[in-house]
């Protein structure tokens, strides 16, 4: 069965879409490698980084992490440094030539603001130290061509092979459409909900301090 990448960016329903292969019975991996056994403890864990080490080494791009079906949330963000594997889908493409490629987006100044709020500002500070931006609004618009380009990228590319790119808006496309357009897989609509969504959910004030505290505060791996 081809492998299915979410090749667009976090915040755009990855979570959802992992939980949507996961219960029809497929692997499925979201932003990291699942805790396993101990000497998988100490090794590098988020697929990003994999994915660019496989490269760098001259390795398949997806080595060590072929045994799943679905793949999302490709970014590798931490404090040494910030790199999104969705723009490997070329490299991908040559190594596994029969992968889905699953273009997930929304609309861009919805996303915007999510990155902006996720993990309570936190990213977004981490970003704009590693980029080396002045202000919030410059970075919100280094995201903007990052966006355009990359969306732009993908689809340019996938003119000579529509048959294996797939759209999917968010908010504006049914997941019935998704569900119909990969009938191999067995995928149940009533399994896609939107796992990651905060707009409008407020907490209790209390509870609201204390994710803003540990967000910031939490140790982070850096694998």
């Amino acid at each position: 069965m081809p492998r299915v990448v979410a090749v667009g960016f976090n915040k755009c329903g990855t979570r959802s879409l992992a939980h949507l292969f996961a219960r029809a019975g497929h692997p499925a991996v979201h932003q990291k490698l699942p805790p396993g056994l101990l000497s998988r403890f100490w090794t590098t864990r988020k697929i990003g980084r994999l994915m660019r080490l496989n490269v760098e080494a001259g390795r398949a791009v997806l080595d060590g992490l072929e045994d799943y079906v679905f793949y999302g949330d490709l970014i590798d963000s931490s404090a040494q440094g910030s790199f999104d594997a969705n723009c490997l889908f070329p490299r991908i493409l040559a190594d596994y030539p029969d992968t889905i490629l699953l273009l997930n987006w929304r609309d861009r100044e919805d996303w915007i603001r999510s990155r902006l709020q996720h993990g309570h500002g936190e990213f977004a500070a981490r970003e704009l130290r590693l980029r080396g931006f002045a202000s919030l609004e410059e970075l919100a618009e280094a995201w903007r061509r990052d966006w355009d380009q990359h969306l732009a990228a993908v689809r340019r590319f996938m003119l000579t092979r529509p048959e294996q790119l797939i759209e999917f808006h968010l908010d504006r496309d049914r997941i019935e459409d998704l569900v119909e357009r990969l009938p191999a897989y067995g995928l149940k609509a009533e399994h896609f909900s939107d796992i990651g969504r905060s707009r409008g959910r407020r907490l209790p004030s209390a509870l609201a301090r204390f994710k803003r505290w540990w967000s910031r505060h939490r140790p982070r791996s850096s694998r």
